[in-house]
């Protein structure tokens, strides 16, 4: 008992230095000073570490936009998550992404993560490979073809997860290219950035709204971090100072 009363005392002084990695911030923390690049790779799959508390609402919301019968005139439609570093912009967009309700509207999903480098023939190459379980490494032309053929007529949702591209014809480029796949109207693309000019760029959905969670909902986070093995039985003064620790975060999670 000992032992791992010290192991979530650890858990807990790591988490209040670190706080930000894991989606909190320090509320008197300025979001402009995150410029770091990190390039890191990620997938649709939901870990074990990864939660959403207090976001059920938000993810909600987002489906109903997402399969709204009114945004099925476009042939595709785009929709920014935006925000700092840490906010959980890629966990909710999983959290999306493994809902039942997307399965069931969308006939293909695909997940590409973009993150510093912005190159329009690696991301069509990404889709055909999830489309096809082949490495592809054709001409745009040739991957355009290959595309257009295993999305014709089908409705897909495409995640780009962690773009930085902040240049427009970059984007339309892509754009040119997806437009020429012939799917279904009802397409849509969700963006996870942490560059608002990104979503101004390229949203024409409505975005999400992250709402601050509360104190308890933060400590629910804190809590899961500390206790990696599953466990929920802490101690009284741990809880005091994990509880303390959520009071001086905000969290849009």
């Amino acid at each position: 008992m000992a032992r791992r009363i010290r192991k979530i005392s650890a858990s807990l002084a790591e988490l209040k230095n670190e706080a930000a990695f894991i989606g909190l911030v320090a509320k008197k923390k300025d979001p402009t000073s995150q410029r770091i690049r990190e390039d890191r790779e990620t997938n649709a799959f939901i870990g074990k570490d990864e939660i959403i508390i207090g976001r059920n609402a938000v993810v909600s919301d987002i489906i109903t936009t997402l399969t709204n019968s009114n945004t099925n005139e476009k042939n595709l439609s785009i929709m920014a998550i935006v925000g700092m570093p840490g906010l959980g912009k890629t966990t909710l967009a999983k959290s999306v992404y493994n809902e039942g309700a997307i399965d069931e509207y969308f006939n293909k999903k695909l997940w590409v993560c973009v993150s510093n480098t912005f190159n329009v023939n690696s991301i069509l190459a990404a889709m055909l490979e999830l489309l096809s379980g082949k490495v592809a490494t054709a001409s745009q032309q040739a991957l355009l073809t290959d595309l257009r053929e295993k999305l014709k007529e089908k409705k897909y949702l495409l995640v780009l997860d962690d773009v930085w591209n902040e240049d427009s014809e970059k984007w339309e480029r892509l754009m040119s290219c997806l437009s020429k796949l012939n799917s279904s109207p009802g397409s849509k693309i969700i963006i996870t950035t942490r560059s608002s000019k990104v979503a101004s760029i390229t949203e024409t959905l409505p975005p999400p709204k992250l709402e601050l969670l509360s104190t308890d909902e933060c400590w629910s986070i804190l809590k899961h971090a500390a206790c990696s093995d599953g466990s929920s039985d802490i101690p009284l003064h741990l809880k005091s100072i994990g509880r303390e620790i959520a009071k001086n975060v905000m969290v849009y999670h």
